[in-house]
């Protein structure tokens, strides 16, 4: 189950400035059942200081998904993404959700090369943002266990490398 509580809670920061579509992908998620923590931010400024975990969010938790919008009053979601692709090899790249009105194709290039995951134009369906959250849950849950068994193997094996009986 998505929503299952031995599972940790899915880290999720939302950028969006503005506070009606924000209001709605927030009661997506709680309507979801996915089990989830989530930051808001509305700026450029915000989401680099957050990536970073910086000034009052030096204690943030690691991200699993980013839910980007991509015009915002002091730049663009393209700024987070350059800023972030700065900061993290890509075994450590957040997930990134691009939600955005914007339709300018030279964007979604940028976002493309950028390795966003996903790009869904504003008014958002409900159905497709929540497939596209609950997609990346199951990928989480799936590499949350195969951690666990690849450390029970290790424990199991003898330095050698052989199993112990």
């Amino acid at each position: 189950m998505l929503g299952d509580s031995r599972t940790k809670p899915m880290e999720i920061l939302l950028v969006e400035d503005g506070l009606v579509d924000a209001r709605v992908t927030i009661h997506a998620l709680r309507r979801s059942g996915l089990h989830h923590r989530l930051t808001l931010v509305r700026s450029v400024h915000e989401a680099i200081l957050f990536m970073k975990r910086t000034g009052i969010f030096a204690r943030a938790p690691r991200l699993d998904l980013l839910l980007l919008d991509m015009i915002l009053p002091d730049g663009t979601g393209i700024d987070v993404l350059e800023e972030m692709s700065e900061l993290q090899s890509d075994s450590s790249r957040v997930t990134t959700v691009v939600l955005t009105a914007c339709e300018d194709a030279s964007y979604r290039t940028r976002c493309d090369e950028l390795g966003v995951y996903d790009y869904i134009q504003k008014p958002v369906s409900e159905d497709e943002f929540l497939r596209v959250v609950r997609d990346h849950k199951k990928l989480m849950i799936h590499l949350q266990q195969a951690a666990v068994t690849a450390a029970a193997g290790n424990h199991s094996r003898s330095p050698s490398g052989t199993l112990r009986a």
